[in-house]
């Protein structure tokens, strides 16, 4: 009988150079790393569409049963997230589909469009172990107060990232499992990257959450 296998999808090329120095990401679409028997990776891409497109082509033609999401994100106003602290994601929000107008951002959507990870209680431990929060996905990064305002108290969200929502659309549409770590790597309106604390996160992520889960599986 063939194994299940879970894929760990990592957004850019930036977060993979962290979790997999050694391992070129260039090709990883066409053949994901193998982590071992379990586990393998890719460098999906950056943003909703190349990341979505480039997920469902790999759980249809990889077949993989579980996707687990690996990467950075921002912490909304509001949230009390530190950078460095890592969460688990189990519910994401379609954050900018909608309109500016008087340089205010207004919504498609009468209320927020959620959808929703795996349940946790289904995750491997060193997922289960985080605390969970709800994130939006976003197209565009922003400096104004006003509009990660609006992201925080609209959608109750309390992170920001580019990949999930749709992700987990696609995922649970194609019957695997899905879910989401990420570390906090800066708070939302820091557009100055070389404040972010990028690398001691990612790999604080890759310690406590992602080593523990590939190894679990040995």
């Amino acid at each position: 009988m063939r194994k299940q296998k879970t894929l760990v999808a990592v957004p850019s090329p930036q977060e993979w150079k962290i979790f997999f120095p050694k391992i070129p990401y260039g090709q990883t679409l066409v053949r994901p790393y193998s982590i071992n028997a379990l586990f393998d990776a890719a460098c999906v891409g950056i943003g909703i569409v190349d990341f979505t497109a480039n997920l469902t082509e790999l759980i249809c033609t990889k077949s993989y049963s579980r996707v687990v999401i690996a990467g950075v994100a921002g912490a909304l106003p509001h949230s009390g997230l530190e950078t460095g602290t890592l969460v688990r994601v189990d519910e994401e929000c379609v954050g900018d589909v909608g309109y500016w107008n008087d340089n205010e951002f207004h919504s498609f959507f009468k209320k927020p469009k959620v959808f929703s990870a795996t349940s946790s209680k289904l995750s491997p431990p060193s997922i289960l172990a985080l605390p969970g929060v709800r994130g939006i996905s976003v197209n565009t990064l922003t400096a104004s107060r006003r509009a990660l305002e609006y992201r925080s108290e609209f959608f109750g969200a309390q992170i920001e990232a580019m990949e999930g929502a749709a992700a987990f659309r696609i995922a649970q549409t194609l019957g695997a499992q899905i879910f989401e770590v990420r570390a906090i790597s800066n708070l939302t309106g820091d557009m100055d990257s070389n404040r972010w604390n990028l690398k001691e996160s990612l790999r604080s992520l890759l310690k406590k959450v992602l080593i523990p889960m590939w190894e679990c599986a040995k």
